[in-house]
C-alpha cells in the first residue's frame, strides 16, 4: 500500500516538474522575443539621436516659431529616450 502511494506521488511530482519546465521554456521564449524588440528599439533610438544631433548642429530649427517649439519638444523626448537607453 505504501509502495502504491509512493509511486503515485512520484508520478505527480514528475508531471508537475514537466509542466513547470514547459512553462519556463515558454517564458524564456517570451523574454528572448522581448529582448530582441528592445534591442531594435535601442538601435532606432541611437539612430534618431545621431540625426537629432546633426539637425541641432546646423541650427536650422532655432527660431521661436512653431517648428522651433516642436523641435525643442522632440529634443526633450530624445533626451528621455537616451536616458532610458543608457540605463539598459
Amino acid at each position: 500500500m505504501i509502495t502504491f502511494i509512493l509511486i503515485h506521488i512520484a508520478e505527480i511530482i514528475a508531471i508537475l516538474a514537466y509542466i513547470l519546465i514547459k512553462k519556463v521554456r515558454n517564458l524564456e521564449a517570451v523574454v528572448l522575443e522581448q529582448q530582441q524588440y528592445m534591442d531594435t528599439i535601442s538601435i532606432v533610438i541611437g539612430q534618431a539621436d545621431e540625426r537629432m544631433k546633426e539637425l541641432d548642429a546646423s541650427g536650422m530649427f532655432q527660431s521661436d516659431d512653431e517648428v522651433g517649439f516642436f523641435f525643442e519638444n522632440i529634443k526633450e523626448i530624445q533626451f528621455v529616450l537616451n536616458d532610458f537607453n543608457n540605463k539598459k
